[in-house]
């Protein structure tokens, strides 16, 4: 193919799928009018802690609190209604920031979201498959249990590690994604508040996007997952797509004149497209950041779950449940999301029948996806949401 040619059809894919991402993202929406890069000085903050994440990271004892103090001034600040605020772009990586107020203290949030016994689904429903640490850099290997530390945290605690994350399906294009990620997880004080800083940076690109689906509406977190390869969008089944690179810097800060509110910031720079082309808008980044917090507030917030800490037995059960007594559980779940799929024409003829013919989809699901998919709909039963499953929670091991 004569070059000129081949870099035409080069653009010409990259138009055509800019157009077909962005026909439904007009924009983030009529409450966001003007986005607002942050200050040089926040710039270089982060550039500062981004060193504490990788596999060279800076010596976690050398971190000086008066080195990210712009960053921390405007986490701590109140916005401008309506403004999509963006940190730097690193290396080409388009950016974005968002922030939430949880009315929960850090030592709560911490037992849901740094637990080592509550996997991260339970806390990220929309946003994770599943997810697991390869590696943790502590003396026994363990991730310790932060919240444990606060009452007497005289100095910083940390550790580190490499994630591997499967997300669930885009809302947009509706893959999905195998990568690993470098966390560097750091509890300290600030002025005399607690605060928790979560570094990221991707360490590879990520496995091919494969097709997903969302049955019926994104927060029932009902998700279908196939083997095929591709985007599920007319005219980008074909694509071959990657997130290409990650980074993010989270706070979770606690307010200054409340310990029951914690503020929680997170600064991301997202790469991902097709070709080795970035296809991604800050308002794709910033939707997934709500995506993911606007949950996480709900279920931190959710009095069945921060008052009553009994639920924890039934997601040990959930871990330790035998093969064959998950599967005929999975199998009542995934005939309820077939007729759902079935109701909103979510599904291809083929994949549904790939649900509900020889049990082709279930078996093609290991132990850790089912066990994934139980504690989603335990989740939801705690929260008076809809359950696929019938069945009670305190009854399913016998």
């Amino acid at each position: 193919m004569p070059q000129n040619l081949k870099r035409f059809e080069q653009w010409a894919i990259w138009l055509f799928g800019l157009i077909i991402i962005l026909m439904p993202i007009l924009g983030i929406g009529s409450s966001i009018n003007k986005e607002v890069q942050t200050s040089a000085e926040i710039a270089n903050e982060l550039n500062y802690l981004l060193t504490y994440v990788g596999p060279n990271h800076a010596d976690f004892k050398t971190l000086k609190a008066n080195k990210i103090a712009e960053i921390i001034k405007f986490v701590s600040n109140q916005k401008e209604k309506g403004v999509l605020y963006y940190p730097e772009d690193i290396d080409g990586i388009t950016s974005s920031y968002y922030e939430v107020d949880v009315f929960r203290s850090l030592d709560q949030i911490l037992q849901l979201t740094d637990n080592p016994e509550i996997p991260s689904v339970f806390t990220a429903p929309s946003t994770i498959r599943l997810s697991r640490w390869k590696t943790i850099e502590t003396n026994d290997l363990q991730r310790p249990k932060l919240w444990e530390q606060l009452p007497n945290l005289n100095e910083p605690i940390s550790f580190s590690g490499i994630e591997t994350v499967v997300n669930t399906p885009d809302e947009n294009t509706g893959a999905y994604y195998e990568y690993d990620l470098f966390r560097s997880v750091i509890l300290t004080k600030y002025n005399g508040r607690n605060m928790l800083i979560s570094l990221s940076k991707q360490v590879d690109t990520s496995n091919v996007g494969r097709k997903g689906l969302i049955i019926g509406q994104d927060d029932q977190w009902d998700y279908f997952y196939s083997d095929q390869v591709g985007l599920n969008r007319a005219g980008l089944s074909w694509v071959d797509s990657y997130i290409y690179n990650s980074k993010s810097v989270a706070f979770y800060l606690e307010s200054a004149s409340s310990g029951s509110m914690v503020r929680i910031g997170v600064f991301k720079w997202l790469r991902a497209g097709w070709y080795n082309i970035n296809f991604v808008e800050r308002s794709h980044i910033y939707d997934g950041l709500d995506r993911f917090t606007r949950v996480l507030k709900q279920i931190a917030e959710h009095p069945s779950i921060a008052h009553n800490t009994k639920w924890v037995d039934t997601l040990h059960e959930i871990q330790h449940l035998p093969k064959n007594r998950l599967q005929p559980i999975i199998q009542d779940y995934l005939h309820t999301i077939q007729k759902q799929a079935h109701k909103d024409h979510t599904l291809s003829s083929n994949e549904i029948k790939a649900i509900s013919t020889d049990n082709l989809y279930m078996n093609s699901l290991d132990r850790d996806e089912m066990q994934a998919i139980l504690t989603v709909e335990f989740l939801k039963q705690l929260m008076g949401k809809q359950s696929s499953i019938k069945f009670k929670a305190d009854e399913m091991a016998h």
